[in-house]
């Protein structure tokens, strides 16, 4: 009976091992997730400091060419389609590049979103996981303690059957006054002498 308890609290104990080396593995990889989301979102911010002085630059270089233009169209007016074509191919320039800015932009937004989802998604599924473990070990608790509960009564049940009757018989007084003993009592003497030789 001392074996089975300690076998099955060894049991129990790897188990119990198994179930916290998976916690601290999913605690591993949240943690993970969490630096990792935290450095996307420190280069979507460099990103950003980069990209902001580029894009006001440009307008500024937008302005200075208008300027230019207008400068020029006053002193050249036998150039003016050519001028005008060279400023509507900066303009157009200056266009494209706040358009690749913006969707650079939108890239690093999305990107830091998809991360954050899948921080969100992973705490979900460790919150998850452990109360399935959690749910397990209950389902597991009970399955195990149930027989050894019913094995503990019966071996209970058989002691105090064996101690009832190892119990000597209670002594009778002898003699006269007794009388004759009923004969369904002189066979019980007879059947408990028999059981203890």
């Amino acid at each position: 009976m001392l074996s089975v308890n300690t076998e099955l609290f060894w049991i129990l104990v790897g188990m119990t091992a198994a179930t916290l080396m998976q916690a601290f593995v999913l605690l591993g990889i949240l943690l993970t997730m969490r630096k990792a989301v935290r450095t996307v979102k420190e280069q979507a911010d460099e990103y950003r400091g980069k990209l902001t002085p580029v894009i006001e630059s440009s307008s500024q270089l937008i302005s200075t060419g208008k300027d230019l233009v207008a400068v020029t169209k006053a002193l050249v007016d036998n150039l003016k389609p050519e001028l005008e074509t060279a400023a509507t191919e900066l303009a157009n320039m200056t266009r494209e590049i706040r358009d690749q800015v913006d969707r650079l932009q939108s890239s690093v937004d999305d990107v830091v979103q998809k991360a954050h989802s899948q921080a969100d998604r992973m705490n979900g599924m460790t919150t998850s996981f452990l109360n399935g473990v959690d749910r397990f070990g209950t389902f597991l608790n009970e399955a195990v303690h149930a027989p050894i509960r019913q094995v503990n009564g019966f071996v209970a049940a058989a002691r105090a059957v064996v101690e009832t009757l190892r119990s000597p018989a209670p002594a009778r007084p002898r003699g006269a006054a007794q009388g004759p003993q009923p004969a369904s009592q002189a066979v019980r003497s007879e059947d408990d002498k028999d059981l203890f030789v």
